[in-house]
């Protein structure tokens, strides 16, 4: 099952909530390049709402399941949790979802897709992200890419260990169901020319090649066979080409790409693998954990040293003479390193792989009217995405600095709303303005979270993983991910007070576990504060809080439509705490039991909530006034809460309404509460024992 489905009221709801969510975002939103809504798809994931999240996710997202795998998640090292424990897995529950749902995303293709026809050079992230735009606007567009696949560097060099290829094509396949239309094996300016595309009726054309030749250094012996650019090193490898090397081999640089290669080179036979590079350790360009798992694998790095000279001796490499290198940034923070040509060491080595960057092949310029500037780039304008002609415009890493997967899309994105005003005759303009960012978590509040232990991500040994491309890192199961899901605080989805309706009576500030709330001539809630728990909710009296996460009254009127739709002797309903459910228990099930005490039939409806701090009274009231028989409420023990207090305060809430029923004439026992370790086994006792209960209080 891919999770529960919404009704159309829970997608109106949905919708007006993140509609109010617009007001401020997390820092996770704001700091990822696609702003991508987490907060709201770690939640669904939490309820095990699978499908719902990967929508949400691929609103602004295209290569869903590749940055799942590589992305380098911004979103992480901006989560709030950061000052409390450790930050959501945020990549990781994306992965998950993305892999598991699969092609069961929803497809968005316009109503009709009659717009001018679009040309995009290129089928990386940046062009097809741009093409998805341009689709679900009603174009037409055509991507035209050099390789037999699409995908461009994700599928052409990043190896399967880290990036199996149908990972890359689930991501490839939902694009193009939008009605974007793909040739692969046709390359620009080599097969077909720019003004072969004006001939076949295109009005705009979009350059999204990225840099996929290797930069290489001038220096002696630097032309030898056994001396690989990186990129062709890469992609031989993914495509199954062979490739020689000795057993010997020396990587020159310290990104990511040559971590890349230097572990490629160990799984196809290498016996010693090094890295050399300018920076020293806490410069290199490499993202750490690539560098911590490229040293796990026996690899070493050379630090401090840039290659001056290729040594050959009868026609085979024996090593490399490297100087010394001084400083690599000058005062300014600019590439300018700085070398001590007296110190110069011998590094013996037969084979050499350079990755020291990469760039544009602009073979695709051929013919047309296109020119570069004078440090021999493409003429840009960043503000409008346009090239020196104006209907040709640019994206991606041929026009951006060299980055990651997700801000290649963010530049497809821009360049397709660049393309759209241009297209229909108005001035390119693209805001770039972005809601307020709640603030980091105040230390003192920090303190009152309940710390949580973020997930282990099950990963292959060292030992084990150098020695196949098989994946060695892999995708959390349904509950793990649930339950790392439900880390997440929330951040700016709490409460908000009616000032209007606000009494001042202080109850907000008496509930709340983490003492937010400030109460003047009238209760206020600081949104960089307030957790989320929905304590002050719950208990306001004058109804005078709101929450900006959720719809108030959403479980009262899904309560109403399951019972209206019993036909039983019983109904009954269960109000069940789902922080440490299995993921599988949150998409509602409603059960129909035999009856014990006379009864042919009893109706259980389940609803699995984040926390009890968010029910209320009179909610446990409005499922009798729905037509309930009973009510069930299964809470989590103290200790395994996500909120502090919220069992104590759930168990209050019950007494208060049983207190309530008797004064109406209903027995208080029909409401019956438990409190379990939260595992699905201690909840279906608990469910079992209660609707036995019950049934005997009801006879």
């Amino acid at each position: 099952m891919l999770g529960c489905d919404l009704t159309s009221r829970d997608v109106v709801n949905l919708r007006s909530t993140m509609e109010l969510m617009e007001r401020e975002w997390a820092p996770c939103r704001h700091g990822c390049p696609v702003h991508a809504d987490v907060r709201t798809y770690v939640e669904l994931v939490g309820q095990g709402r699978w499908k719902e999240s990967i929508d949400v996710i691929r609103r602004n997202l295209p290569f869903a399941a590749v940055c799942g795998r590589i992305c380098h998640h911004p979103c992480e090292q901006d989560c709030r949790r950061n000052d409390v424990d450790e930050p959501v897995a945020i990549r990781e529950v994306k992965r998950f979802v993305a892999e598991y749902v699969g092609s069961g995303a929803t497809i968005s293709r316009a109503q009709v897709q009659d717009l001018a026809k679009v040309a995009i050079i290129g089928a990386g992230p940046s062009g097809m992200s741009a093409a998805l735009e341009l689709a679900k606007l009603g174009y037409r567009p055509k991507i035209f890419e050099k390789f037999s696949v699409a995908g461009g560097i994700s599928a052409t060099a990043i190896p399967k260990y880290r990036l199996p290829r149908h990972v890359v094509q689930v991501d490839v396949d939902w694009i193009l169901a939008h009605g974007v239309e793909l040739q692969t094996g046709v390359e620009i300016g080599k097969d077909k020319t720019i003004d072969d595309l004006w001939a076949e009726g295109f009005e705009a054309i979009l350059v999204a090649i990225g840099l996929s030749n290797s930069r290489m250094l001038p220096i002696p012996g630097s032309q030898h066979k056994q001396v690989h650019p990186v990129m062709k090193f890469l992609t031989d490898t993914v495509f199954g080409k062979e490739v020689h090397i000795g057993s010997d081999v020396l990587v020159i640089g310290g990104g990511n790409v040559a971590c890349d290669a230097a572990r490629v080179a160990i799984r196809i036979g290498a016996e010693k693998v090094r890295m050399m590079c300018l920076e020293n350790e806490q410069e290199m360009p490499a993202w750490d954990w690539e560098v911590t798992q490229t040293k796990e694998e026996g690899i070493g790095v050379i630090h401090r040293r840039g290659p001056v000279e290729i040594v050959v001796k009868n026609g085979q490499i024996k090593g490399v003479k490297a100087r010394k290198v001084i400083s690599v940034f000058d005062e300014d923070k600019r590439f300018n390193p700085r070398y001590d040509d007296a110190d110069i060491i011998n590094i013996d080595c037969n084979t050499i792989i350079f990755a020291i960057g990469q760039e544009a092949d602009f073979g695709f310029m051929k013919g047309s009217s296109l020119n570069l500037d004078e440090q021999g780039r493409l003429r840009f304008n960043a503000a409008t995405h346009q090239l020196n002609v104006p209907n040709i415009f640019a994206c991606g890493e041929i026009v951006i600095p060299p980055g990651s997967v997700v801000e290649a899309c963010a530049s497809g994105q821009r360049a397709a709303k660049a393309i759209d005003m241009y297209l229909r005759g108005k001035k390119i303009y693209i805001d770039d303005s972005l809601p307020p960012m709640i603030d980091k978590i105040a230390p003192d509040t920090a303190e009152k979270v309940i710390k949580t232990q973020r997930v282990s991500i099950p990963t292959e040994k060292p030992e084990k993983r150098k020695i196949t491309f098989d994946e060695f890192e892999h995708t959390l199961d349904p509950d793990t991910a649930a339950c790392e899901a439900r880390r997440c605080m929330n951040c700016g989805a709490g409460a908000e007070v009616l000032v209007d309706k606000c009494a001042a009576c202080l109850t907000c500030l008496r509930v709340c576990p983490f003492d937010i709330p400030k109460v003047t001539d009238v209760a206020r809630i600081d949104s960089t504060l307030c957790q989320g728990c929905g304590m002050c909710i719950a208990q306001c009296p004058a109804n005078a809080i709101v929450p900006k996460g959720w719809d108030k009254d959403g479980l009262k009127c899904s309560t109403a439509e399951a019972l209206e739709s019993m036909d039983l002797d019983i109904k009954m309903v269960a109000y069940i705490c789902g922080y440490k459910a299995p993921a599988s228990a949150w998409c509602g099930q409603q059960e129909f039991v035999p009856g014990s005490a006379g009864f042919a039939e009893v109706g259980l409806k389940q609803f699995y909530l984040p926390s009890m701090a968010r029910l209320s009274v009179i909610e446990l009231l409005h499922a009798f006034e729905a037509g309930a028989e009973a009510v069930v409420v299964i809470a989590c023990e103290e200790d395994s809460e996500r909120y502090p207090q919220a069992t104590k305060r759930i168990r209050r809430r019950v007494n208060q309404a049983c207190n309530m029923l008797g004064e109406i004439g209903i027995d208080g026992q029909r409401l019956k509460m438990f409190e379990v370790a939260g595992c699905a086994e201690s909840i279906r006792v608990a469910l079992s024992q209660a609707v036995q209960e019950l049934e005997k209080v009801i006879s």
